[in-house]
């Protein structure tokens, strides 16, 4: 399996309402996607601008697909226009 932690860290605090959108709406489509365990994002309790996006995928093909499903290819980079994406990865 796979676990992914994103960091989104919002430039700005105009840009909190559509990363938070934009956010909610990868995680109920991606949770649809073949070999998706678990998609979750979270707010911080100590800093309004940074959010995380954990997920757990099957395995590596499964993982390939779902960076390349349109709601991904659409979403992200809508997520990097509010601040800076940082990636963990963990194989286990």
């Amino acid at each position: 399996m796979i676990r992914l932690n994103c960091f989104l860290e919002i430039s700005d605090s105009s840009l909190t309402k559509k990363a938070v959108e934009t956010a909610v709406e990868l995680v109920e489509l991606s949770l649809h996607d073949k070999g998706c365990i678990t998609y979750e994002a979270f707010g911080s309790l100590t800093s309004d601008n940074h959010i995380q996006i954990v997920e757990t995928w099957k395995d590596d093909e499964s993982l390939k697909a779902h960076s390349e499903s349109e709601h991904f290819r659409r979403l992200v980079p809508e997520l990097e226009k509010c601040g800076t994406l940082t990636l963990e990865r963990f194989d286990f």
